[in-house]
């Protein structure tokens, strides 16, 4: 009885050390995080970043002037260093994406940056707050701000600070309407979902799940939302705007980057094999239309297999947790170019995925998991060396997409198959948590 008690004793001291232990490395972690931040801030400003395009077209709206022009001039007043006008440099993002930049276009650049940086640091606070909820493993706003300052020294993560990037509020924006979802509140999970939307359509995945799922709520909350920032952005946009986005800006993005070497997408794939692509090295294989025909395919293919997948039945609250993951994990095999930034969409379905694996003692597919985050993680200055010493091609890309088709295949696996009878529409989760 003594040496029970003894034991007890012992292990209860051991699981103290281990969380002191783990909470003395999370709080250097978050000090790390939060230096790096300090210095994407106070450098990033000075150097032409994508938070430019955005700032720019934004402050070419408060001064009633065609937000997708050239911005070339602008530029060459910002940094010093102008771009040659056979290179006009255009905002990509769609006009929906510029009420989001309208309250800070007034500032000076560097403060706009600071400010644009400091809520996409809130954005990752809400993604981790939110979900360690979902998973049932809640977290103090403190120490979900920990989290989140600690993942700052991610390098993907990171990158979206350095670039002024719009991913992070856009994976908040997912990560919202799948917490509104699994607390039966569809309205707010629609207009979380049409926010992400608006900012890029790279969350547009989740819209055709909404339809397979017979949320109308959802749909009709996100539809109006939506319909809103378009209505709002075009006319801020103005007719000619619109149409030089449509028809210049971008056609532009949409012909010069998906050969390029860092885009680890399906399509960027492809079009490295068989074209179209103007980026060195050329081709190997130029066919046209190929790359095309193949990548709408791979869509289809992955599309299709995880709705398969899915089943009909309507998923109960945990189900529906890996639901959103399996998502998560798809959206980026569908999207045209992927940069490294655009990973922190995986935090959450990542989060998910480790949950479940972990609870079922499943280490293969842990492994397969973490091999694949580290081949995501590998900073661009490693892979920079092994190019040096020809250890490696100059294809990042390339090397980045089977990893992302090993968390797609992850996600299937704890998805599970499930099939039945299509459920009545209506809230997926039942009354929120308590």
């Amino acid at each position: 009885m003594i040496a029970d008690q003894s034991d007890a004793a012992l292990l209860g001291r051991s699981s103290a050390v281990r969380r002191r232990v783990a909470l003395g490395l999370l709080l250097l972690a978050a000090v790390a995080g939060a230096w790096q931040l300090v210095g994407v801030l106070q450098t990033s400003p000075s150097t032409w970043h994508d938070f430019a395009q955005d700032y720019i077209a934004a402050e070419d709206v408060l001064a009633a002037r065609n937000p997708f022009r050239p911005q070339n001039d602008r530029l060459g007043e910002l940094f010093g260093v102008r771009p040659p006008d056979k290179e006009p440099a255009y905002s990509f993002h769609p006009p929906t994406t510029i009420p989001f930049f309208l309250p800070i276009a007034p500032l000076p650049y560097a403060v706009a940056f600071a400010v644009w940086g400091l809520a996409q640091l809130t954005c990752l606070w809400s993604i981790v707050y939110l979900t360690a909820r979902a998973l049932e493993r809640p977290l103090s706003a403190p120490l979900g701000l920990a989290v989140a300052l600690a993942l700052v020294t991610v390098w993907p993560i990171r990158e979206g600070f350095v670039e002024g990037q719009l991913n992070i509020p856009v994976a908040a924006g997912i990560v919202g309407c799948w917490f509104a979802s699994r607390t039966g509140r569809p309205a707010w999970a629609g207009v979380f979902l049409a926010l992400a939307v608006a900012l890029k359509p790279l969350a547009g995945l989740f819209v055709l799940w909404a339809l397979w799922r017979r949320q109308w709520r959802l749909l009709f909350a996100a539809g109006a939302t939506l319909a809103v920032f378009t209505v709002v952005g075009l006319t801020l946009t103005g007719v000619q705007g619109t149409i030089d986005y449509v028809t210049v800006a971008y056609p532009l993005h949409a012909a010069l980057w998906p050969g390029y070497q860092d885009n680890a997408s399906p399509q960027g794939f492809f079009t490295r094999l068989f074209g179209p692509s103007e980026w060195r090295p050329r081709p190997p294989f130029p066919t046209p239309g190929l790359s095309l025909l193949l990548t709408l395919t791979t869509w289809a293919v992955a599309v299709g297999v995880l709705f398969w997948w899915l089943g009909w039945a309507a998923p109960d609250r945990e189900r529906l947790n890996r639901e959103f993951a399996a998502l998560g994990a798809t959206m980026l095999l569908v999207t045209p170019i992927i940069w490294p930034h655009y990973y922190v969409v995986l935090l959450a379905p990542v989060a998910v995925f480790v949950a479940h694996l972990w609870g079922r003692r499943a280490w293969g597919w842990l492994a397969v998991l973490a091999v694949s985050l580290v081949v995501l993680w590998v900073p661009r200055d490693l892979h920079a060396a092994l190019e040096r010493l020809s250890l490696a091609p100059r294809a990042y890309g390339t090397l980045q997409l089977p990893a992302l088709l090993a968390i797609y295949v992850v996600g299937l696996i704890c998805l599970g198959r499930r099939s039945g009878t299509r459920a009545v529409a209506g809230p997926t989760s039942g009354p929120p948590a308590p």
